[in-house]
Formats: C-alpha cells, structure tokens, sequence
C-alpha cells in the first residue's frame, strides 16, 4: 500500500509540474491563433482585390512570370518546358502543404492541451474538496474550464483557417494547372 501511495504522490507531482507549461503553451497558441486570423484576412483581401486579374498583378502572377520565362528559356523543347512547368506546380504545391501544415497541427494540438488544462487541476481540486477547501477547488475549476474553451478555440480557429486556405490553394492549383495547359 505504501508503494502505490509513492506511486501516486509521483505521478500527481508530474502532472502538477506539467499545469504551468501547458498554461503557457496554451496563451501563446492563442496569440498564434490571433496571428494566423490576421494572415487570412490579409490573404483574403489581397486575393479579392484581384480576383478577376489573378495571373496579371494578383496573386498568382509569380507563377505567370515564371512559366513566361520557363516558355522563353526553351522555346521549341515542348518537352523541357513541360517538365519545367510541372516542377514549378509541384514547387507550389509543396509551399501550400508547408503554409497549411501549421494549423493543420494546431487543429489537434489546442484541444489536446485544453484537456490536458483540464485534468491537471482537478487532482488537487479533488483534494481540496476532501479537505473542505472551497477555495481551492473554485480556483482550480476555473483553471479547468477556462483552458477548455480555449483549447476548443484555438482547434476551431485553426480548423477555419486550414479549411479556407486549403480550398483557396486548390482553386489556385486548378488555375495554375489549367493555364499551364
């Protein structure tokens, strides 16, 4: 009996040590989250502000410029050119996966350290009410349900933002493809 007792000191050690960092953690997630929103509605406006000129001075006028010079680099090799041209869509291709993968991450990341935010307080909340602490347990309920809602936020904000950037890429990949046809 002695042993678990230890066991289960340690084991509420740790995940007390852990409380803080996941706290942390999830406030600068949040301001990530913050920052992220930002960037689409920048994209967003660069992206509407140039919706009917998309390849000449919009947002995928890079691309353009780029097959123009892979088109002027090796006229009359067809088959230089497509293979020129079908790096540069994967190279895009390749920057979406890489803007997208952050908040992909965050998606699952967010929720899972709300909950941990959740659980970790309500050990010494128990104590605090075998004690007859009401204090204590107020204080570390309000720990629990405050990271909860924000891990939720940060997972439902980060859902957005992927959902949105990925459907805006794929209609920049069908555009990029169909006039590299």
């Amino acid at each position: 009996m002695e042993l678990l007792s230890e066991l289960m000191k340690i084991l509420l050690a740790i995940s007390n040590s852990l409380l803080y960092p996941v706290l942390i953690l999830l406030i600068v997630l949040v301001a990530l989250c913050f920052a992220y929103t930002g960037g689409i509605l920048s994209e967003y406006s660069k992206r509407s502000n140039n919706l009917n000129n998309k390849f000449n001075g919009g947002h995928l006028s890079g691309f353009y410029e780029a097959v123009n010079k892979v088109l002027l680099d090796h006229r009359g090799n067809a088959n230089q050119c497509t293979i020129k041209i079908e790096k540069l869509l994967q190279d895009y291709e390749t920057g979406m996966a890489k803007k997208l993968e952050p908040t992909r991450l965050l998606i699952r990341i967010g929720p899972m350290l709300g909950l941990m935010g959740t659980l970790i307080p309500l050990g010494p909340a128990l104590l605090g009410l075998s004690a007859g602490n009401m204090e204590q347990l107020a204080n570390n309920l309000v720990i629990a349900f405050t990271s909860t809602v924000v891990g939720l936020l940060i997972g439902g904000v980060s859902l957005v933002v992927t959902a949105l950037r990925r459907r805006w890429y794929k209609e920049d990949m069908n555009d990029m493809e169909y006039m590299a046809e």
